[in-house]
């Protein structure tokens, strides 16, 4: 009874080591591309009517990435109730340092390379920053690393006003 015991976990670590060395399923690309792109561009871009979050961010900051996946969700989930969730990425490196992290990630919303000519027209002093803008208009900053359901309830609070 004991052999076959030994024997069977045997073969269930060949079997898992075996799995270990098996391709895995064929990759797809996920690609985001992080676009540079000038700040009067922009501003045309989320200046017009609509609910509209920005998510401000730099590829060195913890707090930022530690985000992302949340507020990817909640984008995944609320962009049909109308939300537009574009991220701006604030480092001095260019498009580039951000887009690994993108891709990582799986980020779906479009991101924004603005450097940082962003900080002043933006009035930003630190990051993560999420600003609601509303028909081009700003109603809400929220700077600081948050809960998945802080930023839920935020979100469902803007979507509810026209």
């Amino acid at each position: 009874m004991i052999l076959r015991k030994r024997s069977a976990a045997v073969w269930m670590w060949l079997l898992l080591a075996a799995l270990l060395f098996l391709p895995g399923p064929v990759h797809s690309e996920h690609h985001n591309p992080v676009q540079k792109l000038d700040l009067d561009r922009f501003k045309k871009k989320v200046g017009g009517d609509g609910h509209f979050l920005l998510v401000f961010m730099a590829a060195w900051c913890a707090p930022c990435i530690k985000e992302l996946p949340d507020l990817n969700a909640l984008y995944t989930k609320y962009r049909a109730s109308g939300l537009k969730m574009v991220g701006v990425s604030v480092d001095f490196d260019g498009p580039s340092a951000m887009q690994p992290i993108v891709d990582r990630l799986k980020v779906d919303f479009p991101i924004f390379w603005l450097g940082e000519e962003a900080l002043e027209a933006y009035g930003i002093s630190g990051i993560p920053l999420l600003i609601f803008i509303r028909n081009g208009l700003e109603v809400e900053k929220v700077v600081g690393l948050h809960s998945k359901a802080f930023f839920a309830d935020k979100i469902e609070t803007f979507l509810m006003k026209p």
